[in-house]
């Protein structure tokens, strides 16, 4: 009996044994499973889009799992890899450091974010705020202080000198169109604004703040943030190495650019350096960029929802990324010739990093991290969808110049909202699904883009939000009115070609004299419209509006010139005797003359 029962005992033993060897399973095994995964998706995400890449870095952190692949070239023509000494400009993920900054001078209690900002810029210093509401640094981080926006100056090619950060926000093109809080309208004017307001706290040049607070605490030799790179001299070095180039990889020349308004997007560096900068925010205990670990957990708290609903939009600056565990804030950026992604899990210690030399790149630094962090998904809406024709209309976004010609830009940026089936929506050719009343996701486009929320203001009728900024309606009768403008100003440069085209040759076989006022007209009106695309021109090659100014003075002239030529043309009309053909053309000429120079006005194409 003894003898059977220790055989039992024996073999139940060995059983057990087995259980615990091959049927449990640890959790760093389960865990370093999970992180082969996700290394293996990532991997078959890149060879899938391997066609599309020039040069890439990514980096993805599972808690302390660490997840690093290069890809492509630095320098496509020299045949230069992409190694880990490679730099990549950050673009507007540099305003990370921004906010960052300012929390950092909020838990030494030398800033509060609702006191107005007034209270820490200098008085000498020229504000552009014109409403009695005041304007906040939580204004600022959650961009809607009402500032409108400027497409000139933005980034400049070897600038003929370098000027301070109060100089730069001084001469800004820009303007206060909404009081603050009322519209969210994202500012490289306002994250500016927050940087020179942490010189000021400080004592010191923000780009001095930066490498003495972050990124020398965290050791970020390879990273520099001034608009030259003055401030560190192997980055520069090693920039001179890495080439931009287009969605189709082609080169962009040149692709250094200068921005004037450095703190909103003059970050560059190597991609090992932007790990420790997000491994800080992962941090669980201590971190170098804050005393206090709170601080860096309201970092992380939303600041901002989207209008009437629990959805998350921003958190002190940093932007909220929809998703599955809906808890992931950062920053995309984009520069000249580079694109950049950034987000931060810290419910789940998740981060990913994606770094590209292509412009406006989107494959990557926005598939990347949905890759990782998963579709979002709404919560189950139990009541009845809304009837989503109450949001058909034309929207364009409030991140728009509201004054100067590039105002005009705002027509090509339109939207259509049109209903589709079972009360869903339609917008720029992608279709939205109705989650809920007022809240509606596509799967044509990536997760950062994927969420749009439309809602009624009493100022601006209906709203619609999104990522980076609220789209306001615009009236149809004002929206055919500005496009049928433009119309017109084509059939008159039209009109204007096939006049000057025929007299001239009937001038040269003919010798049929010509009507110098009339002429001369018509030939101004090329010439202008000539002229015109010469400055939109050199707008995308980003030159600077001192530079565009001659050319906007000849805009002024001529529209002087046209209104007395016109009169001209218009009292000789009664006095001459012409043919009714004749008469017609006059006609045309003044119309025509006149329709451009109204339009001129209105677009503000004038200095």
């Amino acid at each position: 009996m003894n003898h059977h029962t220790n055989r039992f005992s024996k073999v139940f033993i060995l059983y057990l044994l087995s259980l615990v060897l091959f049927a449990f399973d640890p959790p760093s095994t389960s865990y370093a499973n999970e992180t082969a995964a996700t290394e293996d998706n990532i991997e078959e995400y890149l060879k899938k889009h391997d066609k599309d890449i020039a040069g890439l870095a990514t980096i993805v952190i599972e808690e302390d799992k660490v997840i690093y692949k290069m890809k492509g070239y630095a320098d496509i023509e020299n045949q230069i890899p992409v190694t880990e000494d490679t730099v990549f400009e950050w673009g507007s993920v540099s305003k990370i450091l921004i906010w960052i900054s300012v929390m950092q001078l909020v838990e030494q209690e030398q800033l509060d974010l609702e006191t107005d900002i007034k209270t820490f810029l200098p008085d000498d210093f020229r504000t552009i705020t014109t409403y009695e509401e005041p304007v906040t640094l939580r204004h600022l981080m959650n961009h809607s202080a009402g500032f409108d926006d400027s497409y000139t100056d933005l980034m400049i090619h070897n600038p003929p000198e370098k000027h301070t950060l109060k100089e730069v926000l001084e001469n800004a093109d820009i303007k206060q169109v909404y009081p603050p809080g009322e519209v969210v309208a994202y500012s490289n004017y306002g994250s500016g604004l927050a940087a020179f307001i942490v010189e000021e706290v400080s004592g010191i040049d923000y780009h001095e703040y930066v490498q003495q607070n972050i990124f020398e605490p965290l050791h970020m030799a390879k990273t520099a943030i001034d608009p030259e790179l003055d401030d560190n001299e192997w980055v520069k070095k090693a920039r001179g190495e890495v080439q931009g180039y287009t969605y189709a990889r082609q080169l962009i020349e040149p692709n250094f650019y200068s921005i004037p308004m450095y703190p909103a997007g003059s970050a560059i560096g190597t991609a090992a350096d932007l790990q420790k900068f997000i491994q800080a925010l992962l941090a669980e205990d201590d971190t170098p960029l804050f005393k206090n670990k709170d601080t860096l957990n309201k970092m992380f708290e939303p600041t901002l929802y989207y209008p009437d609903t629990t959805i998350p939009r921003i958190a002190n600056g940093l932007i909220y990324l929809p998703s599955k565990s809906q808890h992931v804030y950062g920053h995309g950026g984009n520069s000249k010739a580079f694109s950049s992604s950034f987000y931060v899990d810290r419910t789940e210690r998740i981060g990913v990093i994606v770094l590209t030399n292509i412009n406006n790149e989107s494959t990557f630094t926005a598939g990347i991290p949905e890759l990782i962090f998963g579709e979002y998904a709404n919560a189950k809406y139990e009541g009845n969808a809304e009837d989503s024709s109450k949001w058909n209309g034309v929207y364009q976004p409030a991140r728009l110049p509201s004054s100067g010609f590039s105002k005009v830009y705002g027509l090509l940026l339109r939207g259509k909202t049109t209903q589709s089936e079972s009360n869903h929506l339609n917008i720029g050719g992608l279709h939205y699904t109705q989650l809920e009343p007022g809240i509606y996701k596509t799967k044509d486009s990536p997760s950062l883009y994927s969420l749009d929320v439309y809602s009624v203001h009493p100022q601006h009728k209906n709203v619609l939000s999104n990522t980076y900024s609220d789209l306001l309606y615009v009236p149809y009768y004002k929206h055919l009115l500005e496009w049928g403008g433009l119309v017109l100003c084509a059939a008159a440069v039209l009109f204007s070609f096939i006049y000057v085209m025929v007299t001239a040759i009937r001038r040269v076989w003919t010798k049929q004299p010509l009507h110098r006022l009339l002429f001369t007209q018509n030939l101004l009106n090329l010439l202008i419209f000539t002229n015109i695309l010469w400055i939109a021109y050199k707008t995308a090659s980003m030159v600077s509006y001192d530079f565009l100014k001659p050319f906007l003075t000849l805009n002024l002239i001529y529209i002087v010139i046209s209104l007395i030529n016109s009169v001209f043309l218009s009292v000789r009309l009664k006095s001459q005797c012409i043919s009714k053909r004749e008469k017609r053309f006059w006609i045309m000429t003044i119309v025509f003359t006149m329709i451009l120079c109204v339009n001129m006005l209105y677009w503000e194409f004038y200095f």
